[in-house]
C-alpha cells in the first residue's frame, strides 16, 4: 500500500503478543449466551436464533468486551471458520469448543479486528490444521493457531491509518444498506397505495375512475416451443432473480437424454410465473431477453406496459387473490392454473397515461434501489481488495 509505510512492520508470533482465555463461567446466565457469526460477527444468542440453544453453561468460557473469538464452523463466508472481535459494551460466554483470546494494547486489537477479516490468515490455518473428521469443523490445535506469524507496523499511526480506512468503508456500506431498505420500503408502500383505487390516489391522475377487468383481457399465454439454441439459450427461473442463466446449482440438463427436447418459449417483458412457488412470489417480468425454460412454467405476452403488469402482478395482494385457486393434496406441489389467473379480475385505471405514471414512478424507485444494491457490491469488493493487499 503507497499510503503505508511498509518497511517499518515487523514479523511478530501471534502467541508472543496475545493471550488466550480460560476464564470458566460462574455468574453470567443463558441470556448472555454469545455466538459468533461468518457475517455479523460477535452476536447474542438469544437475538441471532430467536431463542437459546444451548441449557447447560457450567464450562463456557466467559468472554469481555475485545476479546477475539475463533469459531472453528465451516462456511462459504468463512472457509477456514470466523476469527471476530467482541465489539458488545458487556460481557458473555461462549461454549468451550471456541478460541477466546485478547491483545493487552488497544491497537493491536484495532489491528487484529481487520485483519481477521481479510485472507492473509487462511494460508497459515491450510498449513498447520484440517477440516478433521467432521466437514463442517475446521481443526487446529490451539497452540498451533499461536504459531502463526503476522507482520504489523512498528507505528502506531500506522494502524490508525489501516482502522480509519476500514471504519469509513463499512460506514459507507452501512448508510448505502440503510438507503436500500428505506427506499425498498417506499417502493412497497407506494405499489400497495398506487393500486388501491382510492380517492386519495386518483387525485394525482387523468382519469379518476378506475374499471374492473379480467387478467385475460391484456394476459395472453404463450405456449410456443422450441430446441434450445445459441439465441434462444436454456435458462431458469427462480424466486430470487426471475427469469436468469442456469447456474450448476440448476443445471440438470446432462440428466436429458434427447438432445431434441423442445422448450417452452419466453421473450423479453413477458410475465411469468411457475404455478406451484407462486405462494413463494415466483412471478416476474423476464428481463433476460428470448430464452427457453422448463413447460412447467406460464408465461404470458401483456398488452398493458410491462413495468406496470410486473409491479401489478407482485403485489401481496394480487398473490393472495391468485392463490384463492390453489388446486393440490400436498401443501409443496399445489398450483394456480393458468386459466384460473387468467380469470382473476382486478381494478385497472381507464388511462394509459395514468398506467405508464404509475409505472414510471414505480421504475424510477426500482431503479433507484438497483443502483444502491450495485453501490454496496462495488464498496464491499474494493474493501476485499484494499484487505488482501494492504497487509505484507
Amino acid at each position: 500500500m503507497l499510503l503505508l509505510a511498509t518497511k517499518v512492520w515487523e514479523q511478530r508470533k501471534l502467541g508472543d503478543i496475545s493471550e488466550k482465555r480460560i476464564e470458566k463461567n460462574n455468574s453470567l446466565s443463558i441470556d448472555n449466551i454469545l455466538s459468533n457469526s461468518a457475517i455479523y460477527g460477535i452476536v447474542k444468542q438469544n437475538q441471532y436464533f430467536d431463542k437459546t440453544i444451548a441449557n447447560n453453561i457450567q464450562n463456557y468460557y466467559i468472554v469481555h468486551t475485545n476479546d477475539f473469538i475463533y469459531n472453528p464452523r465451516i462456511s462459504n463466508n468463512a472457509p477456514f471458520g470466523p476469527i471476530s472481535r467482541n465489539k458488545l459494551a458487556e460481557s458473555g460466554v461462549m461454549s468451550p469448543l471456541y478460541l477466546v483470546f485478547y491483545f493487552s494494547k488497544k491497537s493491536l486489537s484495532d489491528f487484529f479486528e481487520i485483519y481477521f477479516k481479510s485472507s492473509k490468515w487462511h494460508n497459515f490455518m491450510y498449513m498447520h490444521g484440517n477440516s478433521g473428521a467432521r466437514s463442517d469443523r475446521f481443526a487446529i490445535k490451539d497452540n498451533e493457531f499461536f504459531k502463526m506469524r503476522v507482520k504489523i507496523p512498528h507505528n502506531k499511526s500506522e494502524i490508525d491509518k489501516i482502522y480509519r480506512l476500514n471504519i469509513l468503508l463499512n460506514s459507507l456500506i452501512t448508510l448505502y444498506e440503510r438507503k436500500t431498505r428505506l427506499l425498498s420500503k417506499l417502493r412497497t408502500f407506494l405499489t400497495q397505495r398506487l393500486f388501491s383505487n382510492s380517492s386519495k390516489v386518483s387525485l394525482y391522475f387523468d382519469n379518476k375512475n378506475w374499471s374492473k377487468h379480467k387478467i385475460s383481457e391484456f394476459l395472453t399465454e404463450r405456449n410456443e416451443k422450441v430446441i434450445p439454441n445459441p439465441s434462444i439459450p436454456l435458462v431458469s427461473f427462480t424466486v430470487e432473480k426471475g427469469v436468469t442463466p442456469k447456474s450448476k446449482r440448476y443445471n440438470r440438463e446432462f440428466l436429458v437424454k434427447d438432445d431434441k427436447k423442445k422448450y417452452k418459449i419466453t421473450k423479453k417483458n413477458d410475465i411469468v410465473y411457475n404455478p406451484a412457488n407462486l405462494k413463494f412470489g415466483a412471478i416476474a417480468r423476464n428481463k433476460f431477453g428470448n430464452a427457453a425454460f422448463s413447460p412447467i412454467y406460464v408465461t404470458f405476452i401483456t398488452k398493458l406496459n410491462p413495468v406496470f403488469t410486473e409491479f401489478l402482478v407482485r403485489r401481496k395482494d394480487f398473490i393472495k387473490l391468485a392463490l384463492k385457486y390453489q388446486e393440490g393434496t400436498v401443501y409443496e406441489r399445489m398450483a394456480v392454473k393458468s386459466k384460473d389467473f387468467l380469470s382473476l379480475k382486478i381494478y385497472l385505471p381507464n388511462s394509459s397515461r395514468d398506467i405508464n405514471h404509475i409505472a414510471q414512478i414505480l421504475q424510477s424507485l426500482d431503479t433507484l434501489v438497483s443502483l444502491n444494491k450495485n453501490k454496496i457490491s462495488l464498496i464491499t469488493l474494493i474493501k476485499k481488495e484494499l484487505l488482501n493487499t494492504m497487509f505484507i
